[in-house]
């Protein structure tokens, strides 16, 4: 499918999707946490929600007709410690290779005996390099954080990642640059996986949309095309697969804000402190 730009937010506030989604009885929002909901840092476990969404999260969590995931490449039980703590969350981590249910259930797709030996194989031989403390090991990868090294640095270290992953690519897995460093992941699993088997679960008929910023999600865009609205959330505009963009944290924040009017029990636009005015 042929990568275009997508819509700005202000030709979409409008539009009458915001309609079909405030007749429907069942909605789905599936969300992607670092460069969506947060901005990056460099230091991973202190990525907080942009300001104000948190009470949008709460608010949401609480619609009745409505299912929220997020869905992260982060390790699924790390993603709950960066959420409301009154939240119970279902979430999808490390591409779709995890799933931690509401209640504290945890499924996983394991990976095959040579793909375990290779990951634990290139895990051993980056910190061989001297790299042992860039590395973030998640159930189906290794992410190598290169994230406020210069230029020439990152060009060093991804270098040596990349004459090792050659040594084991054979073994199935997939090479994904993200913002600020390089993911070596299992082939098998994708962020389209989680989307396609939380779409196996809901009506036809229910509306549904996704939310994220980087390459991996694109995959995910690419899942729910036919099926639902893909929104690219970031600074500045790409070629996507996604239908709409927008511009943190003010869009997003119209954005959850005109969601969570559509599918409300309350059905009142008073929810929010004055921490935020719609984007125009």
């Amino acid at each position: 499918m042929a990568e275009e730009k997508p819509a700005p937010w202000p030709t979409w506030r409008g539009s009458e999707w915001w309609r079909r989604l405030n007749g429907r009885g069942r909605s789905v929002l599936m969300l992607d946490y670092d460069g969506t909901l947060a901005p990056f840092v460099q230091d991973r476990l202190r990525a907080s929600l942009y300001p104000g969404v948190a009470d949008r999260l709460l608010a949401l969590a609480q619609c009745s007709q409505m299912r929220l995931v997020f869905v992260s490449g982060r390790a699924a039980r790390e993603l709950p410690h960066l959420l409301p703590p009154s939240i119970q969350p279902e979430i999808w981590g490390s591409h779709g290779r995890e799933r931690l249910l509401p209640d504290g259930r945890y499924q996983a797709y394991p990976l095959s005996p040579a793909q375990s030996e290779a990951l634990h194989w290139l895990s051993r031989s980056i910190g061989e390099r001297g790299f042992a403390q860039l590395l973030e090991t998640k159930p189906g990868s290794l992410a190598l954080h290169t994230r406020g090294f210069s230029l020439d640095e990152e060009r060093q270290i991804t270098r040596v990642a990349g004459s090792l992953f050659a040594e084991i690519e054979k073994s199935g897995f997939d090479w994904l640059p993200f913002d600020g460093g390089i993911e070596v992941r299992a082939a098998g699993c994708s962020k389209a996986t989680a989307v396609e088997e939380i779409l196996s679960t809901e009506p036809a008929d229910a509306i549904v949309a996704y939310l994220g910023d980087d390459r991996t999600d694109e995959e995910a865009f690419r899942a729910l095309s036919g099926r639902g609205l893909r929104v690219l959330v970031r600074e500045t505009v790409r070629p996507t697969a996604a239908d709409l963009w927008l511009k943190p944290p003010d869009e997003l924040l119209a954005f959850l804000d005109q969601w969570w009017e559509a599918v409300s029990d309350e059905k009142s636009t008073a929810l929010w402190n004055s921490d935020h005015q719609s984007a125009p």
